[in-house]
This record gives C-alpha cells, sequence and structure tokens, in this order.
C-alpha cells in the first residue's frame, strides 16, 4: 500500500523515508500549502514565496483567518508543552489525502485533530505536525423516501455546532455527548458517550457510514449494508475488509486506521419535552460522601437486562464540584429523564417524577441543600451547551473504566477511600490554588444491550458499569502550575494511586488521560484488540498512523477480502428469476411470458412487451444482437438500470456459477456479447449523458453505457459545442466502443475515444462499486484532488482500450472534450471498377497517401475508407477536418488540397461524387435518421500492424484484387459484400507510443481490414460464413493473425490474436489478479488470471 503515496509524493517533490522522525520542514510544508484548498500555519511567521490561494495564510491573520497562535491555543487541556511547528487546516478529503502523504513522505511526528478535546494531549505533538479538521464543519440532512432522516457530518462539527444545527433545522438527533467544544471526528470515532447512552445508546451506534482517507492516500466510503442502498442509490457486495474497517473505526477509530472526514447517522425523533433537575446535598463530614456514593449503588444495582424502560429513561449523573451559587462544595445528582409521553409538559412530569422518586428512596442521611426537576422543551434544553463560554479552563483529569459495579459499592474498604480523598481536598480548598469535580457516568441500559458481542462496533468497554472521573481545575489560568496539579498532594495521580488503582486498569477511549500507558489498557477486550489489530496490518500496514496508545501492528496475520461466496453450481429457477427482478430497478427477461407475481418495479417486466413504458419483452431484447447470432439464446436477460442493479445481477450469477455475459449496444461481431445456456447483462437501459463544466471553462461528459452512438451525437449537437472521437455504427453501445478503443472518424486527428477517458464508474468482481479518475483531471470533476494510489491507475488504465468486463463492468465513463467545429467537409467518390487493375491501383492510391510516418497536420485531418463493394463499385469515403472551419468556403478549399493529393493515382473512371462542406450538426443526418434495423452480416477483420502488410505485400495485394474482381463478376444471389479499410495513424499512434496511457494494444497498427457479406434474401447464416471463411484463408489470412479488440470475429479463437503485446498483457494479468482475484469476468477472449507464481 506505499505505492499509493507515491502519486501526492511526486507533486511535493519528497522522498520517502523509514527512519527516525525528522525536524519539519518549512519549506516542505511550503510545498505542501500550494496544493492545499485549506492551509499551513507555521511556529514562525515566515511566508511561502508563491502561494496565492490566498494571499498571506502562512503570515500574520487576515480577518477570519486562523493564527498558528490561535488554533494551537485550542486544545482545552493544559498542552502547552506539546506545540507543533505546524498545523495543516484541511477543507477536504483532498487536504487529508495529500497531508498524509506529506507525512509518510517527510517522516515527521504527526497528529490528527477535530476538536482538541483530547485529556492525555494526544491530538497535538511536539515537534511535529498536526492535521487539523477544524474547519470542515458542514452538516446535512438525507430525507429518505421511507421517512427515515439521516444527518451527515464533517469531522470539524463541535457539539455546539451539531446542537445548535439539528435544533434550528430538524426535529431528529442522536446520541452524543454535552461537551461543547468536542469535535465530532473524535467523539463518534471513540463511542460518543453522551445523555441518552441509557436509553439509546452510544452515539456510535448511530453511525451507518464514513467517508475515510486511509493512510495510503485513498478516499473510501463504508457503510453498514442494510442502510448503503438508502444512502447512496447502490449496494456494494459487502466486501468483508471494508465492513472489519467500519466496524474497527465504530469505537476504536481514533486515526488508528484512516482519518474520517464525514460520518452518516441515522437518527431518531426529538422529544417534544424532555425532564432535566438537579439535587444538591451538603457535605457535613466524610460519612456524608460515602452515604451519597451509597445511594448511587443502591439505585443502579440492576442488570441492564433486568431494567425496566422507565428506569432506562433515566440517567443520573452523581458529581462532586464547588457551590457555584455560593462558598464551599455540594454533592449533586444531575437528573436527565427522556419521556416516551413527551408531548406536552405535564405528560412528561407525570411520567417522570415517580422515576424519580423511586431513586430518590434511595438518598438516605444526607442534608438536602436545594433542587428539584421540570419538564423543559427540548430545543432550549442545553443553553450553556448552545453558547458556551470562549475561556479556555486547563483541567488535567484521571479516570478510570468500572468493569462493574462491584468494583466502585461492594468492594471491601473501597468507598471509605473515595471519600477520605474528596472530603480531605473538600477541606484543603483553596490552598492547592485548584478547585476540583469528580462524577461518575453509569451507562448500562441500551449501551450494553445494543452490541453485547461487540459485533456492530468496537467499543471495548461497552458493557462496563460505566466510568468515574476526577479533575483539577486551576482557579486562575494565566498562573497555574500543571505539574502540581497532576504530580502533587491531592493531584490527579494521587487521585488515582489512592482510590482508581482498586478499580481497575482500563480507560475509556474518549476519557484518556496522561496515566494511561499500554493499548491494553484501552482495548481491554482481547478478542477484540487482536482483530483490531488485523484491520490495522490491513489499512495501514506501514502504520503512518503512528502515535501513542494506538492500535499497535500485530505479528503476522491479514484480513482478506472476501468475494462473492459460491453456494452452489445449480441452475436458476423462474423463481429465483422472479426474485431478482423483484429487486432491481430494471428486470428480468426470460424466453417464457409466464409473470412474476413479486415482480412490481416495473410492472410486468418479465412478461409480454409493454410498449406504453417503453420496456422490452424478452424476444425484443435478445434480438437488439446487430449480427447474425441467432443460434444463441440465453436462458435470461438481466436489464439492468443502474450500478446497483450491476452489483446485485453479478451477486445472482456467481452465487450460481452461471455462465453470462454483459453487452451494452449488441453490436459483437463475434456474437461475444451473447451466449447459450447462459445470462446477459445488458447495460442498454442505462442512457444517462451528463454535462460538466469546470472551474476553468472545461467541459466533461459523463455517459453511461447504454448510450449508443446515434444517441449520443444527438444529445451533444442539441446540448453542447463539444464532443469527443467516437465511431459512426449508430447501434453501437458506448459500453463496449469506449472501453474496447473507440476507433472513429476523428481518430487520425485527435486520437481514440478511450485516450478521452478521464475517469469511470465501474462494479468490481466483489460487487463494489469504486470510481476512478485520471489524476491530471480529478480536480476539475470532483472539486478535490485525492492522493491516488498506483492501483487505482492500474485500473484506469486496464479500463482504457480492454474494459470488455475483463477487470469489472464500466457504468459509467467521463470523457474531456474538444471544441465541434462550425463546419466539415464530408461526401464520398464513386468510382467503377472494369477490371483488376483497377483494383490495383485504387488500393495502391491509398497506399501511397497514407505512406508517410510523419505526417502533415492536414494529412491527419483527413480520413477516408476505401470501400470495395458489389455492383463493381470502388467508393471512398471522406471526412475532412479543416483547421479553417469558421466557413464553409474556407473549409472545402482545405480539403480539394490534400483530397486531390490521393485522386491523382486512381485509375478507375470516376462515376459520381458528393463532396460539400456542412454545418456540424448536419453531418450526421445519415446516423440520426437510422432506423435500427438488424443487419445480421457475417464478417472477418483483421488488424493491419504495419503499411507494408497490405501495401509492399504483392502476395495480398494479387490476392486480393483478383479476389474482389472475381466476386464482382460472380455476384452471389440473395447476398451483397463489402471490403474496406480502416486507416489509424496519425494521432492514434502518436498520442501513446508506450502505452502508458492506455491499454489499447492495436493503437500502434497502421488500421484494420475488414470483409463482410450481408443477406438481401432468403440465405442462411452458414451460406454467408462459408463465403466469409473462404475469403478469410484466401486472403485476410496473408494481413496478420491479430484482431482488433471492437472486430474480434468468430475466427478469432485464441486470446493471444486479441492480447498480442506480451508487456501489456503481463500488466493486464497483474491487475486481473488484484481487482478480480477469484475470476468473476471470464469469458471467451477476455483477460485470464496470471498463472501460479506470477
Amino acid at each position: 500500500m506505499w505505492s499509493r503515496l507515491v502519486a501526492v509524493v511526486a507533486v511535493l517533490g519528497l522522498q520517502a523515508e523509514a527512519a527516525a522522525k525528522n525536524p519539519v520542514s518549512n519549506a516542505d510544508m511550503c510545498k505542501l500549502a500550494k496544493t492545499l484548498d485549506g492551509k499551513v500555519l507555521l511556529s514562525t511567521a515566515t511566508c511561502c514565496v508563491g502561494y496565492a490561494r490566498p494571499m498571506n495564510y502562512l503570515c500574520p491573520a487576515n480577518t477570519g483567518d486562523e493564527t498558528y497562535a490561535k488554533t494551537t491555543a485550542q486544545y482545552l487541556m493544559d498542552c502547552d508543552g506539546e506545540i507543533p511547528d505546524g498545523v495543516i487546516i484541511a477543507k477536504g478529503p483532498g487536504d487529508v489525502s495529500k497531508a498524509l502523504a506529506y507525512a509518510k513522505a517527510a517522516n515527521v511526528a504527526f497528529r490528527v485533530k477535530s476538536g482538541g478535546h483530547s485529556q492525555a494531549c494526544l491530538s497535538t505533538v511536539k515537534d511535529g505536525v498536526v492535521l487539523s479538521l477544524e474547519s470542515m464543519k458542514k452538516v446535512e440532512y438525507i430525507n429518505h423516501d421511507d421517512g427515515s432522516v439521516f444527518v451527515t457530518i464533517e469531522a470539524g462539527v463541535t457539539l455546539t455546532e451539531l446542537r445548535a444545527d439539528y435544533t434550528a433545522n430538524s426535529d431528529v438527533y442522536f446520541p452524543h455527548g454535552l461537551d461543547p467544544w468536542i469535535g465530532a471526528g473524535g467523539h463518534f470515532t471513540g463511542g460518543g458517550v453522551g445523555h441518552l447512552v441509557r436509553k439509546f445508546g452510544f452515539g456510535t451506534d448511530f453511525v451507518v457510514g464514513m467517508d475515510v482517507v486511509l493512510p495510503s492516500g485513498e478516499f473510501v466510503q463504508v457503510f453498514e449494508p442494510e442502510y448503503e442502498e438508502r444512502l447512496t442509490g447502490r449496494l456494494s457486495v459487502y466486501n468483508e475488509r471494508d465492513r472489519q474497517l467500519l466496524w474497527g473505526l465504530k469505537g476504536s477509530g481514533h486515526a488508528n486506521f484512516g482519518v474520517v472526514t464525514k460520518f452518516w447517522m441515522r437518527t431518531i425523533p426529538r422529544p417534544a419535552y424532555v425532564v432535566l433537575g438537579k439535587y444538591s446535598y451538603n457535605i457535613a463530614d466524610k460519612t456524608s460522601v460515602e452515604e451519597y456514593w451509597n445511594s448511587m449503588c443502591g439505585y443502579y444495582s440492576k442488570a441492564p437486562e433486568d431494567e425496566t424502560a422507565g428506569e432506562r429513561n433515566l440517567l443520573v449523573w452523581p458529581m462532586v464540584s464547588n457551590n457555584r451559587e455560593g462558598p464551599g462544595f455540594l454533592m449533586r445528582f444531575i437528573i436527565y429523564y427522556i419521556p416516551d409521553n413527551n408531548s406536552t409538559a405535564q405528560g412528561a412530569l407525570n411520567e417522570a417524577t415517580p422515576v424519580v422518586n423511586a431513586f430518590l428512596t434511595h438518598v438516605k442521611g444526607l442534608t438536602y441543600h436545594s433542587g428539584g426537576i421540570e419538564a423543559v422543551a427540548e430545543s432550549g434544553q442545553f443553553p450553556n451547551l448552545v453558547d458556551p463560554s470562549a475561556s479556555r479552563y486547563a483541567p488535567t483529569c484521571v479516570s478510570r473504566i468500572v468493569p462493574s459495579r462491584e468494583d466502585v459499592c461492594n468492594r471491601d474498604g473501597w468507598i471509605g477511600k473515595f471519600a477520605d480523598f474528596i472530603y480531605d481536598e473538600i477541606t484543603a480548598f483553596p490552598s492547592r490554588g485548584t478547585t476540583l469535580f469528580t462524577y461518575f457516568d453509569k451507562w448500562g441500559g441500551a449501551a450494553s444491550l445494543n452490541d453485547a458481542d461487540f459485533e456492530r462496533t468496537s467499543v471495548s468497554t461497552r458493557n462496563a458499569y460505566g466510568t468515574i472521573q476526577f479533575c483539577r481545575i486551576p482557579l486562575n489560568v494565566a498562573t497555574r502550575d500543571t505539574n502540581a496539579m497532576i504530580n502533587g498532594e491531592g493531584g490527579t495521580k494521587d487521585f488515582n494511586d489512592s482510590v482508581l488503582a482498586d478499580v481497575g486498569n482500563g480507560w475509556y477511549l474518549n476519557f484518556l488521560d496522561t496515566l494511561a500507558t499500554e493499548p491494553e489498557q484501552i482495548y481491554t477486550e482481547p478478542a477484540v484488540y487482536q482483530r483490531l489489530q488485523k484491520v490495522k496490518n490491513v489499512y495501514d500496514p506501514t502504520n503512518v498512523l503512528d502515535r501513542p496508545l494506538g492500535v499497535p501492528l500485530p505479528g503476522s496475520e491479514f484480513l482478506a477480502d472476501s468475494t462473492l461466496a459460491l453456494v452452489g453450481a445449480s441452475a436458476p429457477t423462474v423463481t429465483d428469476y422472479c426474485a431478482l427482478s423483484g429487486a432491481l430497478e430494471g428486470a428480468v427477461l426470460m424466453p417464457a411470458m409466464g409473470c412474476c407475481g413479486t415482480s412490481a418495479v416495473p410492472p410486468g417486466f418479465p412478461c409480454a412487451a409493454d410498449p406504453a413504458n417503453g420496456n422490452l419483452s424478452y424476444a425484443e431484447s435478445h434480438n437488439r444482437v446487430l449480427v447474425d447470432c441467432d443460434d444463441l439464446k440465453p436462458n435470461a436477460v438481466i436489464i439492468a438500470r443502474s450500478a446497483l442493479d450491476v452489483t446485485k445481477s453479478l451477486k445472482f450469477i456467481k452465487e450460481r456459477d452461471i455462465d453470462y455475459r454483459i453487452r451494452s449496444g449488441a453490436h459483437s461481431q463475434s456474437c461475444a456479447s451473447t451466449c447459450s445456456n447462459c445470462v446477459v447483462i445488458s447495460l442498454e437501459k442505462m442512457k444517462g449523458i451528463d454535462y460538466v463544466t469546470s472551474d476553468t471553462g472545461a467541459t466533461f461528459m459523463g455517459v453511461e453505457p447504454g448510450v449508443v452512438l446515434k444517441e449520443l451525437i444527438a444529445d451533444y449537437q442539441d446540448h453542447s459545442d463539444v464532443y469527443f472521437p467516437h465511431g459512426l455504427d449508430a447501434p453501437v453501445g458506448l459500453g463496449g466502443h469506449l472501453g474496447g478503443g473507440a476507433v472513429g472518424y476523428l481518430t487520425r486527428k485527435f486520437g481514440f475515444g478511450a485516450d478521452f477517458i478521464v475517469g469511470v464508474e465501474l462494479v468490481l468482481g466483489n460487487g463494489k462499486f469504486v470510481q476512478v479518475y485520471d489524476q491530471d483531471y480529478e480536480e476539475q470533476l470532483l472539486g478535490y484532488r485525492r492522493a491516488h494510489n498506483d492501483e487505482d491507475q492500474d485500473l484506469l488504465w486496464a479500463v482504457k482500450g480492454n474494459a470488455h468486463a475483463n477487470v469489472g463492468v464500466v457504468t459509467r465513463y467521463w470523457m474531456r472534450t474538444i471544441p465541434r467545429p462550425s463546419y466539415m467537409v464530408k461526401g464520398f467518390y464513386l468510382f467503377g471498377a472494369q477490371s483488376a487493375a483497377h483494383l490495383q491501383s485504387f488500393w495502391g492510391s491509398v497506399c501511397k497517401f497514407y505512406s508517410v510516418d510523419d505526417e502533415s497536420p492536414k494529412a491527419k485531418n483527413l480520413i477516408m475508407w476505401p470501400f470495395v463493394r458489389s455492383g463493381n463499385q470502388l467508393m471512398l469515403q471522406v471526412y475532412y477536418l479543416p483547421d479553417r472551419n469558421d466557413t464553409a468556403s474556407g473549409a472545402l478549399a482545405e480539403a480539394a488540397e490534400v483530397l486531390n493529393e490521393f485522386l491523382v493515382g486512381v485509375t478507375a473512371p470516376l462515376i459520381t461524387q458528393s463532396i460539400q462542406a456542412v454545418p456540424d450538426k448536419m453531418q450526421f443526418d445519415n446516423i440520426l435518421n437510422d432506423q435500427g434495423g438488424r443487419t445480421t452480416y457475417s464478417c472477418t477483420s483483421r488488424l493491419v500492424r504495419k503499411r507494408e502488410d497490405v501495401c509492399n505485400n504483392w502476395a495480398f495485394l494479387d490476392s486480393f484484387a483478383d479476389r474482389m474482381w472475381y466476386e464482382m463478376e460472380n455476384p452471389v444471389e440473395d447476398q451483397t459484400f463489402f471490403a474496406y479499410f480502416d486507416p489509424w495513424g496519425g494521432a492514434a499512434t502518436t498520442n501513446d507510443p508506450d502505452f502508458v496511457k492506455s491499454s489499447f494494444m492495436g493503437r500502434h497498427a497502421w488500421g484494420t481490414f475488414q470483409y463482410c457479406r450481408t443477406p438481401v434474401g432468403d440465405v442462411t447464416r452458414e451460406t454467408l460464413w462459408a463465403t466469409v471463411d473462404k475469403f478469410d484463408s484466401l486472403i485476410a489470412s496473408q494481413i496478420s493473425d491479430s484482431w482488433y479488440v471492437n472486430f474480434q470475429d468468430r475466427t478469432t479463437t485464441n486470446r493471444s490474436q486479441v492480447l498480442f503485446v506480451p508487456e501489456v498483457n503481463e500488466r493486464l494479468q497483474t491487475i486481473k489478479a488484484k481487482y478480480d482475484a477469484t475470476g468473476v469476468f471470464s469469458s471467451p477472449l477476455t483477460v485470464t488470471l496470471p498463472e501460479r507464481g506470477w
């Protein structure tokens, strides 16, 4: 995974090292700053030269800017001894990715913080760098069709901001804490204890998805399977590794496995009224402190499963602290009750009163000071939280998990020790120069019942009785003596040694203090700890996120990816297909016209066609295959309408181990997009076309694979002034066309369509949906840039030229575009062939014109397709893309110069010609008016690897001319023929000479040669193929034994004929092993998995 860092490291100009931590370099930080949407704050006032986004970010603050001093003072605790050399203020996942790459490459000490509330100062580091998420503060609400409300929270949102936002904008909430400065990032990855914990559980229990930047720099989204489809519209066949990542982050996430940038939360309705209150009691002597504690133990004596709903609705916080309204200290019980009957204040109070009174019966031997309860509107219950004081009170604290009630209630002498210490410290106040508070946080209830076996979360301490905490707070922050508050008499260490040492040796992750020394003290469940180490080994094997008390790497063992498990090779039944159909946005079409009672999306899809709704019957869909493949009849055609449908279809197919094919436009000449006794996944209904204009003014097109060329052309002519290279056959689908190279009329000038692919969305063999972008265009498309990893770029490389279901199913291509000309020149020349010599002169003119390796720009502007066809006709189809295209006359004049060079050598008499300059919108009238009829032609083709194969090869030239003349003079009844050459060259060969940017193996060829027979009457397929096979054996086989991947025919018999560049094929096999390790995508002529030992 280290290789994933290479991209950003290269951008920053740094070199990775594995050594002791290096000092922070201002120069390196400046390099990083220039790549960020956020900024870098340094401990010096140094400005980075050329840093212009925005100006002077590294210098003294502009209005609204964070200065270094300000951001490093945001820590609640006293962390002044751990001040970093620099702070990276991230504005989004792209910045986080770059920061992680920098930290690894520069080998500096590194920490991550969201709110700065860490009691152990683990979110800062001396002589290092802090990645701060404090500027990532977006909160958004998702209203689902089923009435559910979800909330997304970025990691820098504080609890103050969260509370204020949902109070103002919704009527839902979820469990969280109450300290106003706490950031969401640490809070929800550490558990999320708060006032709702006993009734509803931890905040972590409500996390259903996360956006995460992994230590590799990769950005991923992980979701609970039951919520993913509702949130994203897709459902990945849940990868066990990703499931383990989400599990690890939900409770043990504190930058152990990745940096969470966004949480996806399920919610619950907020009550109209809640009941709040407190009961305060005087401290008379040590005995009164003991009685106070016994009151809590007496009430909280039941196991969580034995408590009533009303008892779980009540949370009581016992707290000893100074009397804010007067002198001295008080013992308080903070009351929080969440009523089920909460529509009115009186109803809430009526419900809460008997439960609170039941608690008060346990309060004995104490002198009442003040207090009571009241019902308040939920929206107004936390004014102190919504409007917190900005002052920093710099406490020092110690805490401990209380594993069981017996540890603090029935343990001999423990309550006496607690009472002695507290009473002695109250007596010594204010001679210590500090005040104190101690409190107990009782969990139990839903907190322990929601996930008793730790399968949903990794909160190791969730089954504990609660946590006890003791804090010292300076009376004067400016003159505080932190060392005395920790190590002095009555300090936190003294409380730990005198009182907490008998409780246990465990800490709640979000209440860590400086006395915790080992990870096992936090991850207290051995099975959980071992599982977390395995997750660490998968997601951070080089320990980029190394920090004190973090999850360490294990000695061995990895969590391997799981793929779609097989459940047996039994053939699917009609019932199975019907069940699948009911789960799809699309449908399943079967030869039998019986209707599936469960298939309601859309109605009747598996039955007879419903023309009014645009539905296809099985026969209509199957017969869309352009060539004659009628002897190949699949058992079912799955009509996918989304990436989610593709995922579900792959899962269905793989679980039953059945053969399948994938198609978009059904133009395969070798019938590779259909089969017998199998299933076809058809993308024909995925027809979305989107246009995206970036801030730079560039226009990108997002096209789904079911769009056919006729639809593509009509759309961009109506909606834009841009296009990209593509072919001209109206029914060709973009899925196979772009994934196979995309030869067309723009190839010689601009290159292949595949050269314009800058991103793809695809479903992998394990069902996972991924988005991969070219590094040079990602920021323009997404609005931010991820630290791209080599594996992702390998995947994109493989798709650009060999996407035909080799490593995944592409569900959308993202294309860069070029401006369309105002005018272009199109037309044809038709010559009459009166002898074989005329054929030779015609072909010789083609060879002569396309003879110069270093072609002139104008020569590259001309694409000519020479056709030899029935009726003694030699036709030259012409497209010319003029540089001067603003007027028709200028375009025509430029084209004439180039065309005349070709025409000089043709001796055959000219019958007719039609060459005209036309507005761009008129150039494809024949395509746009195409009726989409089924041609059912039979063809053979060969890749022309070099010009000499068809120009200086006299055996080929003589055989070709003689054979074509023979077929012209001896026409066959009920069928016609044509042979043509598609000359590539030009930009097609020069755009990517070393296969660096694409895997299209045919790009260096001179072009492709094709011969086809077309029925015009009642002629059998076998008769057509007999003639085609004869031509193939006499003529085509003399050219080469290689095929262009999109022009395969039935004479293609082995993979090496399509995958004929050894080094490219080897790389494809390596990529196949990474992304389709179990060979989910396996069909004739596709890339194979490497042999064992590769």
